[in-house]
């Protein structure tokens, strides 16, 4: 039977096709221009694969997904493009179950060893290949760690698969294209439980306070608000409005403080002048709220509006920080909650260090998640018990902050928590917060009045 492709554009489903015939694989190259899961219904629960030159986003993944569980088939997916976000999307699919490649060639790899049944190929023992393809396969020795085959050269540089030695071979393409199909392969070989997480005692009515109302971001203060009663880490801070009470306030949480301008017109994060670490007396706590105050009246984009727009600062109990974790969340389909993650520090923000998920999930999930990362030591440190309080500690704030946004899907359109510091003892501080509330009091209203 031949293999449904599914292809956004016409010149993919002759690429797809020309890759299949060299490997002598019979598929079907379909060009549809419907949504991603919308072009995957009706398959069948036989395998079949989507072709795409855009990048999809994370909520077509996660239809995808369920797609495919509906319909008890398998959906391969291939993206055309080497960029950095292709890599984090392949990522996030492979935790949803979905093997993703890049390129057309691996793709087909990919169909023909399904179709051959090598359900775990990436075991298959590569004895009989030379040594450069067998690097290209990841396999430095001969030896295999379980019964999955074997591989042998064929002509014109592509590879046989076997099921043993006495099996007739199929061709799996040339050894670059089979490493990287293998690869995606063996990321979906493992159980990704999709859990359902909530938080006990929520005081639902202190939430709505908050949300309820156009739609907006809310500043720092009232977004800790919002996120405070499903028990997301906050510290100890006091937001005032004028010198002599952010002085009171600095004594009696201790000195050194931070110091931060309170706005929902000028974040931290586009501005970060605007906050003063190490205070450590009263007259500096005057001194700073004043210059804080002056440098944000020049900045504002409405300044006839500055009493309404600046709140007053924050001061905080400061501490130094092991890593800053930037975390941007918003709601998926089907009761799941997209992030992304990355370093909130300078050189983690010009690395673009990120990665991509969809919780809630359980800390194995979410320690795979933050492994991705390339400063991931500096999260997870370097022996196993450390490692162990630190995934247990974001991953918590991660589930936390997942049923915050899936109980409140409706009232808002995402989360930023920039940073969330990772502090010397292993516990972990949101420092700053962003909640963007969508239009959804608003078109009540408007339904209402009709």
């Amino acid at each position: 039977m031949a293999t449904r492709i599914i292809c956004d554009c016409a010149e993919l489903a002759v690429e797809i096709a020309r890759a299949a015939a060299a490997l002598t694989l019979r598929v079907e190259p379909q060009v549809r221009e419907l949504s991603l899961p919308a072009a995957c219904e009706g398959g069948g629960p036989q395998l079949q694969a989507v072709c795409l030159s855009q990048a999809p986003r994370l909520e077509q993944l996660v239809e995808l997904a369920n797609s495919d569980q509906r319909r008890a088939g398998r959906t391969l997916l291939a993206l055309v493009g080497h960029d950095r976000d292709a890599m984090a999307l392949a990522a996030a699919a492979a935790d949803l179950g979905i093997t993703m490649v890049r390129e057309v060639e691996p793709l087909a790899s990919a169909l023909s060893l399904l179709n051959a049944g090598a359900a775990q190929a990436w075991t298959a023992s590569a004895r009989a290949l030379g040594r450069s393809d067998r690097r290209r396969l990841q396999r430095p020795t001969d030896r295999s760690t379980r019964d999955g085959g074997l591989f042998e050269p064929a002509d014109d540089g592509y590879v046989l698969w076997k099921r043993d030695a006495d099996s007739a071979g199929v061709n799996v393409g040339a050894a670059r294209d089979l490493a990287v199909a293998l690869e995606a392969l063996a990321a979906t070989d493992r159980e990704t439980p999709m859990i359902e997480s909530s938080v006990e005692g929520v005081d639902e009515g202190a939430v709505l306070d908050v949300l309820l109302g156009p739609r907006r971001s809310l500043s720092d203060p009232a977004s800790k608000a919002a996120l405070a009663p499903y028990g997301i880490p906050l510290p100890l801070e006091e937001l005032c409005g004028s010198a002599s009470r952010a002085a009171a306030e600095a004594s009696r949480i201790g000195y050194p403080v931070r110091i931060s301008l309170a706005s929902p017109d000028l974040r931290l994060w586009d501005h970060p002048d605007l906050a003063v670490d190490m205070v450590d007396s009263a007259s500096r706590v005057r001194d700073t709220y004043r210059q804080l105050m002056g440098l944000a009246k020049t900045r504002l984009e409405r300044p006839g509006e500055e009493a309404e727009r600046i709140l007053g600062v924050m001061v905080t109990a400061t501490g130094d920080p092991l890593a800053a974790l930037g975390i941007r969340a918003w709601p998926l389909p089907h009761g799941r909650v997209g992030m992304e993650l990355g370093f909130a520090d300078p050189h983690g923000a010009a690395s673009a260090d990120r990665t991509l998920a969809v919780l809630p999930a359980p800390l194995s999930v979410i320690e795979r998640v933050l492994g991705r990362l390339a400063g991931q030591s500096l999260l997870l440190g370097v022996r196993s018990a450390q490692r162990k309080v630190h995934v247990e500690a974001i991953g918590d704030v991660l589930l936390r902050l997942s049923a915050f946004v899936n109980d409140r899907r409706h009232e808002l359109e995402s989360v930023e928590l920039k940073p969330l510091s990772l502090l010397l003892d292993g516990s972990v501080e949101v420092r700053e917060a962003c909640v963007r509330v969508s239009d959804a009091f608003e078109q009540s209203l408007q339904r209402r009045s009709v």
